[in-house]
């Protein structure tokens, strides 16, 4: 669950820290003083999409940091499917920056992720619902998602997606080797060609380095010679006197005479004898230097010439010899599989008979399982209605074919409703109001709520539309949302923030000449004063305040 949030430069928000319990808390304050910025920040450290104009003028870095504690097993486990795993305790920590230019950064329990990462794992955390759930209540894409969601039929999907990957491989397969006799031809050729080309220059790995050494070699034989052989002169063979060779091969002849008398010279000379043998192996190694090919022209021009035929194929077929020979190892398979594309054609279609055929029984028990889940979301959905007074509201899941075979399945799912006796079912988008919408979602989530993953729930001004006695059962609603649960509700209504377990009041009011947003958790004194306003604006009278009092003491009614 999220235990704190602290916020920083966020919109009029300077600096909050908020400690959340368990169960249902209220926020509410008046228009403007920033109730949905706390919801924003809290969107913010889940992945939401945000802009710069979030943060507050004159500062340049917003920051959210959100402490989320005692995660059930469910939740571990769909993180760690992210990638992203609790600390030794138990705990994930989740620091989300955005800086004046618009770049964001994440962090989990210290450690940098993408934003993609964080945004696929949020819903495990945190569900936040508000105006753009109603947008996807009212989006056909969405409703198959939602059905299966209820109707927690994984095996079907994952068998069907299977099959559906399957079926598409070997469907592409079959549509790209169905080449028409002139594109094949032509393509023939093409292959041949460069297949050609790059075998007949017998390009081997690591072939370009050794022809650039030798190049340096050739190009600079003349100081190799010239040097090498002087050092072969003075350390092995001099014609002018005695080489290094010599002259220690005479010095450990000394020393050895000396050894007699003095000890010591002994050791001298075998270290002499030591030092004469390495001059040799030097010189020898100098003298391997030496390379008696007279004029290098020629061998260069042969050098220069293949290294600019490797150049060339480099140019068009890959960045070293190494992809060259993987790129003709590639068109020879297609070559082949051209060729051999008559004697495989029979073979593949009778491959994609076949996967089209455990495709269809693979759509045929997902479309099932929605069909049985459709029924008993129908009659749950209605349910929820009634006792949010809409009692003649009937829902109902429409099934239309795709014609087709889609990654989702063979058939779209449409919610429709029908929210008076004697009229038809029509889609939510032509026939709901914002309240009749509002209430549909907290019946889907109410309904969902044992479904979905996340043990945090929040809900901005869900209660929009809606007054008097429905107000009072969207709050009985949340706050049995809320058993096991965490639920948050910004709301304009007594009605419900009286039946909150916590309550908060976001206010606004100036620093210097700054405006700053503040949220306080409210004592039960305090929860009556802003229940008490609420019903009765700016002036508290001794009848809100005691109509304020009603509401709380009816809280377990």
């Amino acid at each position: 669950m999220l235990i704190n949030v602290h916020i920083e430069n966020v919109a009029l928000i300077k600096s909050l820290d908020i400690p959340f319990p368990q169960g249902f808390s209220a926020f509410t304050g008046e228009t403007g003083a920033g109730k949905s910025i706390v919801i924003d920040a809290i969107g913010m450290a889940c992945g939401a999409r945000i802009g710069k104009e979030i943060l507050r003028t004159g500062e340049k870095e917003a920051r959210v940091e959100a402490l989320f504690c005692d995660l059930s097993e469910r939740a571990k486990k769909r993180l760690g499917e992210s990638e992203i795993y609790p600390d030794e305790d138990g705990n994930v920590f989740v620091v989300r920056t955005l800086n004046e230019d618009g770049k964001s950064t994440v962090s989990v329990n210290g450690k940098r992720i993408p934003l993609t990462l964080l945004r696929a794992a949020a819903s495990t955390l945190v569900n936040i619902h508000g105006q753009h759930d109603n947008a996807d209540l009212l989006d056909d894409e969405k409703h198959s998602s939602i059905l299966d969601a209820f109707a927690g039929n994984v095996s079907q999907r994952s068998l069907y997606a299977e099959r559906y990957e399957k079926y598409r491989a070997v469907e592409k397969a079959l549509q790209g080797a169905a080449l028409d006799d002139k594109e094949k031809k032509r393509r023939i050729d093409i292959l041949k060609f460069q297949i050609g080309e790059i075998k007949d220059a017998k390009l081997k790995d690591g072939e370009e380095e050794k022809l650039k050494t030798e190049r340096n070699r050739l190009r600079h034989s003349e100081k190799i010679n010239k040097n090498a052989s002087i050092c072969y002169g003075l350390l092995y063979e001099s014609a002018s006197g005695l080489s290094a060779v010599d002259s220690v091969e005479r010095a450990g002849s000394a020393m050895r005479a000396l050894s007699d008398v003095i000890p010591e010279a002994a050791a001298l000379s075998e270290r002499l004898e030591s030092v004469k043998y390495e001059l040799i192996d030097i010189a020898e190694t100098a003298n391997d230097f030496v390379d008696d090919v007279g004029d290098p022209t020629t061998a260069l021009d042969r050098i220069e010439a293949r290294l600019e035929k490797i150049s060339r194929l480099c140019s068009r077929y890959g960045a070293d010899i190494k992809e060259v020979n993987a790129f003709c190892a590639a068109c020879e398979k297609e070559l082949s599989d051209i060729e051999l594309f008559e004697e495989r054609k029979g073979e593949l279609e009778k491959e994609l008979a076949a996967a089209k055929e455990e495709l269809s029984a693979a759509a045929k028990e997902l479309y099932e399982s929605r069909v049985q889940a459709a029924k008993a979301l129908s009659k749950k959905i209605e349910e929820e209605l009634s006792y949010l007074d809409m009692r003649s509201a009937r829902f109902d899941v429409r099934f239309t074919p795709c014609g087709d075979f889609t990654p989702n399945g063979a058939e779209k799912a449409e919610f429709l409703i029908r929210t008076n006796s004697g009229e038809g079912f029509h889609s939510l988008s032509k026939t709901a109001s914002g309240g009749e919408l509002s209430r549909v979602m907290l019946a889907l989530k109410s309904v969902l709520s044992d479904k979905e993953g996340a043990d945090t729930l929040i809900f901005d001004e869900i209660d929009t539309g809606i007054s008097g006695s429905t107000s009072r059962k969207i709050g009985r609603k949340l706050r049995a949302l809320a058993v096991g649960k965490q639920v948050f509700c910004v709301t304009h209504s007594a009605q419900v923030a009286s039946l909150s377990d916590c309550h908060f009041k976001i206010e606004k009011h100036a620093e210097g000449d700054r405006t700053v947003t503040t949220v306080q958790r409210l004592s039960d004194e305090e929860k009556v004063r802003e229940i008490a306003r609420i019903i009765s604006g700016m002036d508290i009278t001794d009848a809100a305040l005691r109509s304020a009092k009603e509401l709380i003491e009816r809280t377990d009614e």
